[in-house]
């Protein structure tokens, strides 16, 4: 995919709709279609109208885009901060945007399209909030620099006005908004601009690779001759239900013979006659083991696992179960660096805006912390905290724990108790501890 580079300063309206003509919306379009199980099979035509033409989808892209983000995006992000003040106001915000499932449709959108974008805004009540935005409708702008940086971005939706359809356009700048309207047919026209207090383009792209592909867009072509051959053994079988009925020697037969063999469900033959089926011998056996095949290319260039395989047991340690699920944290741990830088990112704009109403944060305070949503085994997680106690601070091994999404609010439900920041009294022993 191509990043759209341009000299700071020096963005036009007419850069503006050249870079628009030149999007390729049908690509996103395209992948939104596959994961929502709308493939290219059900379009597929047979020459001779007689013949039977199943066409079976196979939702993988479903599949992997949700193994994918359930794994990395399961658990929420755990945030952590030295300064209390700082993170509590970060935390209503968050919580005003609903932020753990924000990211979540972030992950999923880049999961996808490859890439997703996030725009901050100002409502009403002058509260900072942020949605995400599908990168069909929106591009973002970057400097020439070696390690370019984002110095715009273009969004832009259509609306029907009566017979005419109107695009209207919103290029996002580091000081202000710019809106242009282009009716159809006709030129682009600002017609308006409002400052903003982000200080910087309030716009956020979080990549998926350094590609911006998509989770399953590598294994489109194996997906479509899945879905091809599934649906040809489908015609197979429906062509051996349709078999036709071979009578041999008995060329007198009659229209009203036939009739009277269905009705009473019995054949006279003659001494030289014969009957039995005309059928379309199926090999069974290639067919499996070429969808075997195609099964197993399709798990393995994704990187996703297949969850009902044989070896997925229930009786598994926790270091067995991340060797089954390697290729999955590859995956994983791209996404993982990708989504902190954009998290970063949306904490520097958040910080700027709070400037503006006085408090004075730093962004680079904010630590956050990515846990794999895996079966987790606890007495192990109990036994790497314990031996970490002391070595790391109490809020960063809190983070550690599936089931603590804010280890500042658990440190001061310690101290309220009155009993210190003691890890040693939370109880992690469960059921499970026979699977260690």
């Amino acid at each position: 995919m191509t990043v759209i580079r341009a000299d700071p300063g020096k963005i036009t309206k007419e850069h503006i709709s050249k870079w628009m003509e030149d999007h390729n919306a049908r690509r996103y379009h395209a992948l939104q279609d596959y994961y929502e199980a709308r493939h290219d099979i059900l379009v597929r035509r047979s020459a001779d109208p007689n013949k039977p033409n199943n066409k079976i989808v196979n939702n993988y892209p479903g599949y992997i885009v949700d193994v994918n983000v359930g794994y990395f995006l399961g658990e929420p992000v755990a945030y952590t901060c030295q300064d209390d003040m700082m993170m509590d106001d970060l935390q209503g915000i968050f919580d005003h945007n609903d932020e753990q499932d924000h990211n979540v449709r972030l992950g999923e959108e880049k999961s996808i399209s490859g890439h997703a974008y996030e725009l901050l805004y100002l409502d009403g009540q002058a509260d900072i909030r942020f949605g995400k935005v599908s990168p069909a409708n929106m591009f973002a702008i970057y400097d020439t620099k070696i390690i370019p940086d984002i110095i715009g971005a273009v969004r832009w939706w259509q609306e029907e006005e009566g017979k005419e359809s109107t695009t209207y356009v919103e290029l996002y700048t580091d000081r202000e908004i710019i809106y242009y309207r282009k009716p159809s047919g006709q030129a682009m026209t600002e017609v308006g601009r409002t400052a903003h207090p982000f200080g910087d383009v309030p716009v956020v792209e979080y990549l998926n690779n350094d590609q911006r592909q998509g989770d399953f867009e590598k294994v489109l072509s194996a997906i479509d001759a899945y879905d091809k051959a599934q649906s040809d053994t489908a015609n197979d079988f429906e062509y051996f239900a349709d078999a036709y009925l071979k009578i041999r020697n008995m060329s007198g037969t009659k229209e009203e013979d036939v009739a009277e063999m269905k009705k009473n469900r019995v054949i006279l033959l003659d001494d030289d006659g014969d009957a039995d089926w005309l059928i379309k011998n199926i090999n069974d056996a290639a067919a499996e083991n070429y969808k075997d095949r195609l099964q197993h290319d399709i798990h393995r260039f994704s990187k996703t696992p297949n969850l009902t395989d044989v070896q997925f047991g229930t009786q598994v340690t926790g270091i067995a179960l991340r060797y089954k699920l390697w290729g999955l944290e590859q995956n994983a741990v791209t996404k993982e660096r990708k989504m902190k830088k954009g998290l970063q990112r949306r904490i520097e704009l958040i910080c700027n805006v709070l400037a503006v109403k006085g408090k004075s944060y730093d962004w680079r305070d904010v630590q956050m912390t990515f846990t794999r949503n895996i079966p987790a085994v606890l007495p192990e997680l109990a036994n790497m905290v314990q031996q970490l106690k002391g070595i790391v601070s109490d809020k960063t091994l809190l983070a550690q724990l599936p089931f603590v999404e804010d280890p500042a609010g658990e440190l001061e439900q310690l101290e309220g108790q009155d009993q210190g920041v003691d890890l040693d009294s939370i109880d992690l022993r469960t059921a499970d501890e026979g699977d260690e």
